[in-house]
């Protein structure tokens, strides 16, 4: 087995729990919604994810460290919907916008259920079972699992989840990672020395509450954002649906430092939220979901939306990938 299970920690009092093979070390906190909050590069001695420094700075956002998991992702109209003739309301949690937010799973805390060999690598896995979370069914009165499984592969981190519906109902659900990149990646680089690839194809027009519309515009930035934008003076905030004739994966380029990662999402995950916040933050976020946002109230084929359903008993496996590739850095 490559790789290994090398102790846990105490982060910002939850027990963590690190993973190590030769190139890559993760930390992740079950506690904290089965959250990756740490994925270190051994080769590069820097961190690639945004890591809170302190509990004040994670309770100030913590939609913008590790990989927050979102179940389902973005926002929800109202916090409510119908679906098979039923009417849900979730929690109203973002009162500016009159929406709900990002989910029912990533404030929770999850179980560490083992650790184990994965294809010749070393996986830690976790579950979230909604049975045991009254607060949750009482907004989604249907029993699901999610199961989900932190691999180190070489020099690639995989993230796989399973979504298990237990109850005896079809359900809706959708799935995403708020991903959050700190980048560039060098102590020493600027945004000048960084290039950023996604497979934007058409751009989700929103409203001023931050939902789509329904319309789907050309972009001028979807050519080359899929070529290779250059970092500086570049803001985010936008939600792209995935161009079918590129490779569904974001690429972060910091050419100063030699590194390079890929974030790869399997053909369910079709949606893309991009954000950064202001031009020069220090960090982007490229959020793979396997719908949209608002995707529960769209009147839209589900083929386009990314809705997805499961019927009683039935199982869905999705994953995503991150690679992580170091080289002589280049200078000038």
């Amino acid at each position: 087995m490559s790789g290994a299970l090398t102790g846990t920690i105490d982060f910002l009092g939850h027990t963590a729990y690190r993973l190590e093979n030769e190139f890559l070390e993760l930390i992740v906190v079950p506690a904290l919604g089965s959250r990756a909050v740490s994925l270190r590069s051994k080769l590069a001695q820097t961190d690639l994810l945004r890591v809170p420094p302190s509990l004040a700075a994670y309770e100030k956002n913590p939609m913008l460290f590790g990989i927050p998991v979102l179940f389902p992702p973005n926002r929800i109209e109202d916090g409510t919907f119908t679906f098979g003739g039923e009417s849900y309301q979730f929690a109203v949690n973002e009162p500016k916008h009159h929406n709900h937010l990002h989910g029912l799973v990533h404030r929770e805390a999850w179980q560490m259920t083992g650790v184990r060999e994965h294809a010749g690598g070393i996986c830690l896995e976790t579950v979230f079972d909604s049975s045991d979370k009254p607060h949750v069914l009482e907004q989604f009165p249907h029993p699901f699992r999610i199961v989900m499984r932190f691999i180190l592969d070489g020099h690639s981190f995989v993230q796989e989840a399973d979504i298990i519906n237990d109850s005896g109902t079809a359900i809706p659900w959708g799935l995403g990672y708020h991903t959050s990149f700190r980048f560039p990646f060098g102590e020493q680089s600027n945004p000048e020395s960084c290039l950023f690839s996604a497979p934007a194809g058409q751009l989700w027009e929103l409203n001023d509450r931050v939902m789509p519309t329904g319309r789907l515009l050309d972009d001028p930035r979807s050519a080359s954002l899929q070529a290779g934008m250059p970092m500086a003076d570049v803001a985010f905030d936008d939600v792209f649906l995935a161009a079918d004739h590129v490779t569904n994966e974001a690429v972060l380029t910091d050419r100063a430092a030699g590194i390079s990662v890929t974030y790869s999402a399997d053909e369910s995950f079709r949606q893309w939220v991009l954000h950064t916040g202001a031009a020069g933050s220090g960090y982007i976020c490229p959020e793979p979901y396997t719908c949209v946002t608002n995707a529960f109230n769209l009147p839209l084929d589900r083929k386009l939306t990314g809705l997805q359903v499961l019927e009683p008993g039935e199982q869905r496996t999705v994953s995503c990938a991150i690679k992580v590739e170091v080289a002589a850095p280049v200078s000038g």
